[in-house]
């Protein structure tokens, strides 16, 4: 057969993995898997007896005594009904015959599972056929990725007339000629209604009922019914995502949950995003954990097109099962299963072009620039003569346009191929992927290939299922260098574009690389473009995942499951830096070539038992397991300088500075946990959690610590008082937990010894002959008393559906302290040491509110929902455990001046900056700008320098006049998603935003500063004394510069950040191409931004906790048009 020759790829990949023998065994057992047929209803016998018993009740004998599943919706059905039934020896059909005689319900057998419906015209006769009708009007119903979905009741509206959809998908039916309308259903889905109109052929797109309470959500090492869910977590609609283009999931994700802030770190190709559940807890780290298929694991490598779901824990409640590392949510990902049936091919590519999301900045060309720049001289009372005669003959110099050249339309594609089927014994999923995006900066690009295999195998009559995930990622980067959390914005590469003379020339053909050095007579140095290309910075990375389980159903009830999981990732870092001569400041005179060579390894092995169990009106579910898990991270680098030649790009073509590094380390994590569900009536429910978690980054004494969840739901609905209509859901919750955090790195409780030449040396002899010796000192002091941070959370939350779930509500509020929280304590430099020690004197508080709103409507052949979400977050430092209880951050200038402070009692990274009161128009004004004695408080300022406000009003300007500001965080983030179909149309629009959050747009300081920025055509001067933009000068004797509110900018905006027109081709036409299903769409990403922001863009920031919000440079967003196709086979 076919799809055994790709059958035996699989086993061979297997082979070569780790514990590939596993991989064997079960590709091999698939070799000779057939397909087999699920027992006939009227073919199995078994003897039931009950009186007066639920509805609920009998189904479940019939489970146990059978192997056959029933499926219903509990918003459809009374599961409480009461019957009585007596059979010796029946088939199952004829059991069933009679419990629909008493319940008017209908019964369909679709291989192992009987689906339940009410029978709509209920009758006292039996059922004629639980057998499916030949049809004459034909379609197919696909899933929302487009596959074909197999078991979807077609009815006739109003009648019992009607068949289900196949394997593929596909469905015929007769029907009388006066059928008004079709309607189609399916567990998990939305019921759709279809107008016949005359139509021989309805082909239908289901709809996940992201609402209903029957959906199963994945959950810390398990799944549970979403009606049973008393937590704070949120589904995240997979298909919205998807649709977002890009290769990144999480920021493919931005702004589509309630509580989740996502902001792009940079816009450089394959940057990681900053992501926040819930704000910020904690000054240290506050990165999401990622369970990627049980195992935790790195989200930036996996395929977007690979994801089934993603679920995202928010509270104690739904993390605790994860404790020492969930304080900052959990995001649950799985990847696509295979189902049973034929084999389905799926291909999926687009390709766009990028530019600017807001376009270039505007800089100044020769002639302006050598106006402004004479300007400048003359302000600062320099003779004309002395002032450089190029700013009076620009015409006689270049006038080049250096982002034009730096700069480019990016282009992205991604390409995507699956093919997934199975039998009753075996199911598997194989996908290969490949996206590569060059990015807006020359030299910029990032190239990603992704493969995953995923196999499930039955046997024991299903008693037994194992599965097997093996994915491979490989990813090429080039790279351009940006300003990080430390650093100031003289060194952004962005910044030396946009501060790039314009008079000087970008090429040189006589020059021995062929970029010109600037011209002397403009006392310039450097070329940017130069400088980007004679410089390689690239990363290459191999990512591997290996995920193999065993679930075993030891009895009714009972399961055991045993899991392990490698993730193995192995870089190659290499940096090139050809020689050059640009200027004084601007040389390279020796080229320099490093590399470095690393490896990662984290193993996880779980075992988990899971008992189940429900009698009368009682649910109970206890979950126990225990984990280990251990990672090991070495690294060993070399760096070289004086190569041989430029074209010998080894560490051993050096003859100069030679150096080398070298990491290794290791953690490791033991667990115990446990979980408790209880619910009664199915309107009453509790869960509580419990984890014990052992770090090795922590001393002996403080390596355990435990922590705990409740969490109680109340379903209101079901109550018999509860009698109003048009409510279908009313849920209120409460859940309140501990949970932890110890991302502080390895081995900080001990001292730190660090050896080398640059470090310390020891002399012996006076003379000539005096020799030195390389020496050790002490850089980080020993902390063995640390501990685990701590962070108690408690959860409000509200359930809210009207109109049968057409319109739904969730709405949660919350309040979580940390305490505990480790912080670094300042040690004097005299000291040696470099590395501040760690110690748990910190504490801080974080609350908000979410809210998340769904309508969808049907009318005949035109559908659409909407879905909005929205949040507020707050946060608070009560503690930091020092003498100053400050922390001063975000540093804009080379003399390292602060534009935040975080202090006891406000937020984390707030703005602290003078506060500028307007111009100076005249010398009145400066001399009535004094203090109480009439000293001027501003004695060296002149009529066009900045009036600063003193702020604490003691008679003198100085750093105790700065006043806080709102920080980089948004007080308000918001996603709103709307989609709709019309026959073969379907529109997404996507719109997100933040408000609240303000930016330091360090960009516009240091273009001020240079004298290079356009705003300063407007310039103050006497003749021009209505402008907001300081006078023109060379001389700051004011101290414009000082961080000031002037550069501070409101960042919040609204963007339209993804819409997508799509268009299914009619079957009459894929027949004919034997393609089951064929879409095109063209889209747009990013196209529209609304802000006041005057920077690149007003999302971006890929800064520390203190510096959220100050723009120093960085890599510009993109928007992007896109087209593409999905088909499938």
């Amino acid at each position: 057969m076919k799809y055994e020759k790709i059958l035996h790829v699989f086993c061979m990949i297997s082979k070569y993995g780790l514990y590939g023998f596993i991989g064997q065994l079960l590709c091999y057992t698939v070799l000779f898997a057939a397909n087999s047929n699920a027992q006939n209803i009227r073919e199995v016998y078994l003897s039931i007896e009950a009186e007066d018993v639920a509805l609920e009740r009998i189904f479940s004998k019939i489970e146990e005594s059978t192997t056959f599943k029933f499926s219903y919706s509990n918003n459809k059905l009374n599961l409480k009904e009461r019957i009585s039934i007596t059979a010796k020896q029946q088939t199952v059909a004829q059991v069933l015959e009679n419990i629909a005689l008493q319940t008017g319900l209908r019964f369909k057998q679709i291989n192992r599972n009987i689906f339940v419906n009410k029978n709509l015209n209920r009758s006292t006769e039996v059922p004629s056929s639980l057998v499916v009708q030949e049809v004459i009007i034909k379609g197919i119903v696909t899933d929302e990725t487009g596959g074909g979905l197999p078991g979807v009741s077609v009815v006739v509206t109003g009648t019992t007339t009607g068949t289900v959809t196949d394997i593929e998908g596909n469905y015929q039916l007769k029907i009388p000629s006066d059928a008004a309308s079709l309607s189609f259903s399916y567990i998990g889905y939305k019921t759709i209604e279809q107008p016949v109109n005359g139509r021989s052929e309805i082909n239908v797109q289901m709809e996940l009922d992201v609402q209903s309470l029957e959906e199963v959500v994945v959950v810390g090492y398990g799944t549970q019914k979403k009606g049973d869910v008393t937590g704070a977590m949120s589904a995240v609609k997979v298909a919205d995502v998807q649709k977002v283009p890009g290769g990144n999931v999480a920021n493919m994700m931005q702004g589509q949950v309630a509580g989740v802030n996502i902001s792009p770190g940079t816009g450089a190709p394959g940057s990681a995003p900053v992501v926040r559940i819930r704000g910020m807890g904690t000054i240290g780290s506050n990165d999401p954990l990622y369970i990627i298929d049980g195992i935790p694991g790195d989200i930036t490598y996996i395929n977007p097109a690979d994801i089934e779901s993603i679920n995202v824990l928010k509270d104690a409640s739904a993390a605790t099962i994860y404790g020492s590392r969930a304080s900052n949510g959990v995001i649950l990902v799985t990847t696509k299963r295979g189902k049973k049936g034929a084999p389905v091919v799926t291909l999926d590519a687009f390709a766009g072009v990028q530019t600017l999301s807001n376009g270039e900045i505007e800089v100044m060309n020769s002639k302006e620039l050598a106006q402004v720049t004479y300007d400048r001289y003359i302000n600062a009372g320099v003779d004309s003569k002395d002032i450089p005669s190029w700013t009076q003959n620009p015409e006689n110099y270049a006038d080049t346009d250096w982002q034009d050249l730096m700069f480019r339309n990016g282009v992205e594609q991604k390409y995507d191929l699956g093919i997934a089927g199975g039998s009753d014994q075996l199911t598997y999923s194989f996908s290969g992927g490949y996206y590569n995006t060059k990015g807006l900066i020359i030299n910029t690009d990032y190239e990603r290939y992704n493969a995953r295999l995923n196999l499930n195998y039955k046997f024991l009559k299903d008693r037994l299922q194992v599965g097997q995930i093996l994915a491979y990622s490989r990813v090429n980067k080039n790279n351009i260098g940006e300003p990080t959390g430390g650093g100031d914005a003289g060194f952004s590469p962005l910044l030396d574009i946009l501060e790039e003379n314009p008079l000087k020339e970008a090429y040189d053909p006589n020059s021995p690389n062929g970029f010109a050095t600037p011209n002397p007579d403009l006392n310039s140095y450097g070329n940017v473009l130069g400088e980007r290309m004679l410089e390689k910075d690239q990363n290459q990375l191999d990512y591997v995942q290996v995920n193999m389980f065993a679930d075993l159903k030891l009895f009714k009830g009972l399961n055991y499951r045993y899991q392990m999981g490698f993730n193995i990732e192995n870089g190659h870092d290499f940096y090139h830096l050809a020689a050059y001569d640009f200027g004084a400041q601007a040389q390279n005179e020796n080229p320099l070539l490093s590399e470095n060579r690393y490896r990662q390894d984290e193993r996880v092995f779980t075992h988990t038992l899971t008992y189940e169990h429900d009698w009368d009106n009682h649910y109970f579910k206890v979950l126990g397991g225990y984990s280990t898990e251990k990672v090991t991270y070495r690294s060993t680098g070399g760096s070289n300088r004086k190569l041989a030649s430029e074209k010998l790009e080894s560490l051993s073509s050096g003859i100069g500075d030679q150096a080398a590094t070298g990491i290794n380390t290791s953690n490791a994590l033991q667990s115990f946990f446990g979980r408790v569900n209880y619910s009664f009536k199915d309107k009453y429910f509790v869960q509580g959690s419990v984890r014990r978690d052992g770090s090795s980054r922590f001393n002996s004494d403080n390596q355990y610590g435990v922590f705990y969840s409740m969490s109680l739901g109340w379903q209101v609905t079901e109550e018999s008082f509860f009698n109003v209509p048009f409510i279908s859901d009313l849920k209120p919750r409460f859940s309140y937990g501990t949970l932890g955090n110890q991302a502080i790195g390895d081995f900080k409780y001990l001292n730190v010894i660090t050896i080398g030449e640059n470090v310390v040396n020891y002399p012996f002899g006076m003379d000539a002959s005096q020799k030195v010796a390389i020496g050790a000192i002490g850089t980080e002091l020993p902390t063995p008393d640390i501990q685990w941070e701590e962070t108690a959370t408690a959860n409000y939350g509200l359930d809210l559906g009207l109109w049968d779930d057409q319109l739904t509500f969730t709405m949660e509020y919350f309040k979580a302290k940390t305490t505990k929280m480790l912080v670094t304590v300042p040690v004097p430099a005299t000291s040696g040491i470099t590395v501040w020690p760690y110690t748990n004197g910190g504490s801080m508080e974080n609350q908000g509110w979410e809210f998340a709103a769904t309508f969808a409507k049907r009318e005949g052949e035109f559908n659409f929902d909407i879905t909005a979400n929205l949040a507020a977050t707050k946060n608070k430092i009560t503690k930091l455990g020092f003498a100053d209880e400050s922390i001063t951050e975000g540093f804009i200038d080379f003399q390292n001046h602060p534009t935040t402070l975080s202090e006891v009692g406000g937020e984390i990274g707030r703005f602290y900056l003078y506060k500028v009161d307007g111009i100076f128009q005249s010398e009145e004004e400066i001399n009535a700008h004094t203090n109480a004695g009439g000293e001027l408080l501003q004695p060296n300022a002149v009529p066009g320098d900045f009036r600063f406000v003193d702020v604490n009003g003691d008679g003198n300007l100085n750093d105790e006049d700065k006043d806080f500001f709102d920080s980089g965080l948004p007080r308000l983030d918001y996603g709103l998603n709307f989609n709709a179909t019309y026959r073969n149309f379907d529109l997404s629009i996507f719109i997100q935003g933040t408000a609240g959050n303000k930016m330091y747009n360090g960009v516009k300081y240091w273009l001020y500063r240079q004298g290079v920025s356009k705003d300063l055509l407007n310039a103050w001067t006497p003749d021009r004394p209505n402008t907001d933009v300081p006078r023109n000068t060379l001389a700051d004797n004011n101290s414009n510069f000082r961080p000031s509110n002037y550069f501070l900018e409101d960042a919040s905006y609204l963007r339209l950040r993804n819409i997508q027109l799509g268009y299914t081709l009619p079957s009459a036409l894929t027949d004919k191409i034997k393609v089951a299903h064929a879409r095109v769409y063209v889209g747009g990403l990013n196209l529209l931004t609304f802000t006041k922001y005057e920077g690149f863009d007003p999302g971006l920031s890929n800064f520390g906790n203190f510096t959220r919000g100050v723009d120093r440079g960085l890599y510009p967003l993109n928007k992007s048009i896109v087209a593409g196709m999905n088909l499938r086979f």
